[in-house]
C-alpha cells in the first residue's frame, strides 16, 4: 500500500519529525510514501499567514534535501519527492519557474481559494454562513478545472474537498462530477483518494463515492494518501481507502516516479 499525502512541520501548520513518518510508515507496512510539502503560497500578501499554510520559499530547498537524504537513508522503503501546489490563475508561470529546478516524482495540484475565501480553513468557518453554498460549490468545481486543464500537475488532491466541514449544495453533483472526470482523463491525471475527510466534520472520504464511480467510468487512475499532518496519522484508513476504491470498480493504484506513473494491483486484504 501506498501513501502520497505526507506534509512536514515546514508548512507551519504540522508536527513531528519527516523521519517520525518514514519510520511510522515502515511500521504501518508500507511499502511507497511521499511526501506533498505545501509549495510557497506566494501570491499571499499576508506572509505570516502564508507561512502557516505553506513552506516559506526561502525552506523549500530544505524541504527537498531533507526528502532526497531520508529516501537514501531508509532505501527499504520507496520516498517519493512530490509538493502539493495549491492552484491560483494568473500565478502560473511564476509556480512553473519555481518548480523546474526540483527532481519531482509526482505534483499534486489542489484547490483551497476561492477569490481570498480559505473555504477549508476553520478560522473561515462563520464565512460559510454568509455564502450560498451552491455558488461555492460552483465556483470550487471552475477553479478545479482550470486546475487541471493547466497541465502542470500530475494529481488532483481531495477532489471535493469543499465539502469539508459538511455544507452540501441543493442541486446534483454528476455533471460536475463528469466534466472533472473528462478533464483529468483528457490530461491523463491521477485522482487522489484521500482519506482525511474521516477526520473532518463531513466524515467521508474525499472524493465521494458517487464521485468516484464516475471517475473510474471515465478510466481516471486513482492513488491514496491520508493527508498526514503528523506521524501518527501516516496510513490513516487507508484499508477504507481501498475498499472505497473497489466498491467504485478500481483494480489498481497509480504509483509514480521521475513524474510518470505505472499501474499496480491492490494488494488483497
Amino acid at each position: 500500500m501506498i501513501d502520497y499525502h505526507l506534509h512536514t512541520y515546514l508548512c507551519g501548520h504540522a508536527r513531528g519529525r519527516m523521519e517520525d513518518y518514514v519510520k511510522n510508515a515502515i511500521q504501518a507496512g508500507l511499502e511507497e510514501i511521499g511526501f506533498s510539502g505545501h509549495f510557497p503560497l506566494l501570491h499571499l500578501s499576508d506572509r505570516e499567514l502564508a507561512s502557516n499554510l505553506s513552506i516559506p520559499e526561502e525552506k523549500f530547498p530544505l524541504y527537498v534535501e531533507k526528502v532526497l537524504d531520508l529516501k537514501k537513508k531508509y532505501p527499504c522503503i520507496k520516498i517519493r519527492l512530490g509538493c502539493e501546489v495549491d492552484y491560483i490563475p494568473g500565478c502560473e508561470e511564476g509556480v512553473v519557474k519555481r518548480l523546474q529546478p526540483y527532481p519531482f516524482d509526482y505534483i499534486m495540484g489542489s484547490v483551497h481559494l476561492l477569490d481570498g475565501f480559505l473555504f477549508d480553513h476553520p478560522g473561515y468557518m462563520e464565512e460559510w454562513e454568509k455564502r450560498d453554498v451552491d455558488e461555492v460549490y460552483r465556483n470550487y468545481f471552475s477553479r478545479l478545472l482550470r486546475c487541471i486543464r493547466t497541465g502542470l500537475f500530475d494529481i488532483i488532491a481531495h477532489p471535493d474537498l469543499v465539502k469539508k466541514f459538511g455544507f452540501l449544495p441543493r442541486f446534483p453533483l454528476d455533471s460536475l462530477y463528469q466534466k472533472v472526470a473528462r478533464a483529468l482523463q483528457e490530461n491523463n491525471m491521477v485522482a487522489e483518494i484521500n482519506t482525511s475527510g474521516l477526520r473532518k466534520p463531513v466524515k467521508e472520504i474525499y472524493p465521494s463515492l458517487d464521485f468516484l464511480k464516475i471517475l473510474c467510468k471515465y478510466r481516471v487512475p486513482v492513488t491514496l494518501g491520508s493527508d498526514a499532518h503528523s506521524p501518527e496519522e501516516v496510513g490513516k484508513d487507508l484499508g477504507k481507502a481501498q475498499k472505497w476504491a473497489e466498491e467504485a470498480g478500481y483494480k489498481e493504484y497509480a504509483s509514480f516516479s521521475g513524474r510518470n506513473f505505472r499501474l499496480l494491483p491492490f494488494p488483497s486484504p
